[in-house]
């Protein structure tokens, strides 16, 4: 049963959500938690009651006398200091629960229940069931998101899908510390490293904003719209000035490098004027593209005016929202204007559009599927493959282990499907998948189809 709350319907929110498809929310830097970081392998120690604390390291090492090669090695790569555990786990079935910010991600749980119909078939015959628990609407708030997390960890479930805006590093340290794996879309800083137990089928989108080692450099917009002109095309970013708008300039800056011509800055508070702001800051400056990364109120205020105005293409990172074009003073304002998305368009017709629609027939669900059911259906593919992965020997230990120490690649081998991630890469690089899109007769029409960059990893 999803839990009775009060409704609420607010742009805010979603701006708040939409406006990191390819911006990064800026994140305070804090102490690592020790939970989250990956073990230094050491033979395993004897198993102990959950109430107990093992025994310290000086207590486990041998006696002096004990002859060096009388002491047995460790075998394998699963002492990692995660205890075992088969919560949520029977010979047969997992079971997961699925957390949600509904006025955002209103049917995350179709896209869920779509995909793991699948496991029936017998295609995918012997594969464990996977049984939805309960689904929660945390409301937008970061403290109910953290009481429901707790009530999951209280109700035997292996995993979550996490489709919350207000998931923040309490929320996921906590679900770090239980051992319980959460799978999404990687906009939260819980998707991130040190964090190892957040799965996102589109990897980290903030490992350059965190300044995470290693982290590669999401260039999908520029690979999307350099593809459309032909060459580099010059850009003029437009964002907040804010911590959030100051992180996506930075990011923006060190793809585009000299193509970067103009950032422009417009105050979180300003509701009013902003197309006028924008083209007085621009009519001196000659760029190809005007992209808006300021948020879905703010780009729809604004839009319309720019598209009539800017002579190149105006490009935003949130308004790709099926549904979105059904209200026609929506349709006409977006008319003609470009945007990105980090989620495999359904109007490309591909074979994972097929796909979708074909398991969400299954489910007597929509024709048209939203944003939410392609991130709910997505986060389960993701999921269905590191339990295939893990095979019948699952627990907590053993899916650390692959997912984290060994490593696996989810590769859905699909066209026009997410891109291929390496998952013990997962917590530090973007998968840097991206379509563009234009709005053309009152429709989203593919310009460059979902792709994916080279697969740096195999490299």
């Amino acid at each position: 049963m999803e839990s009775e709350k009060p409704k609420f319907s607010n742009l805010s929110i979603l701006v708040l959500c939409c406006s990191i498809l390819f911006a990064v929310l800026s994140c305070a830097r804090a102490d690592h938690p020790s939970f989250s970081a990956v073990p230094t392998q050491t033979e395993s120690p004897p198993q102990t009651p959950a109430n107990e604390q093992p025994e310290s390291e000086e207590a486990q090492t041998p006696p002096q006398e004990v002859e060096s090669e009388d002491i047995e090695e460790p075998t394998d790569n699963v002492s990692i200091g995660v205890e075992p555990s088969l919560r949520g786990i029977s010979e047969t079935k997992v079971r997961i629960g699925i957390i949600k910010t509904a006025d955002v991600f209103s049917d995350v749980e179709i896209g869920v229940e779509a995909r793991i119909s699948r496991i029936t078939t017998e295609e995918e015959d012997g594969n464990r069931e996977i049984e939805i628990v309960e689904v929660i609407d945390d409301g937008g708030d970061p403290e109910m998101t953290l009481q429901a997390v707790k009530t999951m960890a209280d109700q035997d479930i292996f995993a979550i899908v996490l489709a919350s805006i207000s998931a923040d590093k309490a929320v996921t340290d906590y679900l770090a510390e239980q051992n319980i794996p959460f799978f999404g879309w990687g906009f939260l800083e819980g998707f991130c490293s040190p964090n190892k137990w957040g799965f996102s089928f589109n990897g980290c989108l903030n490992g350059q904003t965190l300044g995470i080692s290693g982290a590669f450099l999401d260039d999908g917009a520029l690979r999307a719209t350099k593809i459309f002109y032909g060459r580099q095309p010059t850009l003029t970013l437009v964002t907040t000035s804010d911590d959030a708008g100051n992180a996506m300039e930075s990011l923006v800056q060190s793809v585009w490098g000299e193509s970067l011509l103009e950032v422009i800055k417009i105050p979180p508070t300003q509701e009013s004027g902003i197309a006028e702001s924008i083209l007085e800051e621009t009519k001196n400056v000659d760029s190809d593209i005007l992209w808006l990364s300021i948020g879905l109120g703010k780009t729809l205020q604004a839009k319309a005016q720019l598209i009539s105005s800017f002579s190149g293409m105006v490009l935003d990172d949130v308004t790709y929202l099926p549904g979105i074009l059904r209200e026609y003073e929506i349709s006409k304002g977006l008319e003609g204007g470009y945007v990105l998305s980090q989620f495999p368009p359904q109007e490309e017709y591909r074979e994972a559009s097929t796909l979708i629609a074909t398991d969400l027939e299954n489910i007597n669900g929509p024709l048209i599927y939203s944003q939410a059911i392609s991130l709910g259906y997505w986060s389960a593919d993701f999921l269905i493959h590191t339990l295939t992965e893990i095979g019948e020997e699952l627990d907590t230990r053993s899916f650390f282990n692959t997912t984290n120490i060994q490593g696996t690649v989810y590769d859905p081998d699909i066209a026009g499907g997410p891109c291929a991630l390496m998952t013990a890469l997962v917590h530090q690089d973007p998968s840097g998948g991206v379509a563009l899109l234009q709005v053309r007769g009152g429709v989203f029409r593919p310009v460059v189809d979902f792709s994916c960059p080279e697969r740096y990893w195999e490299n």
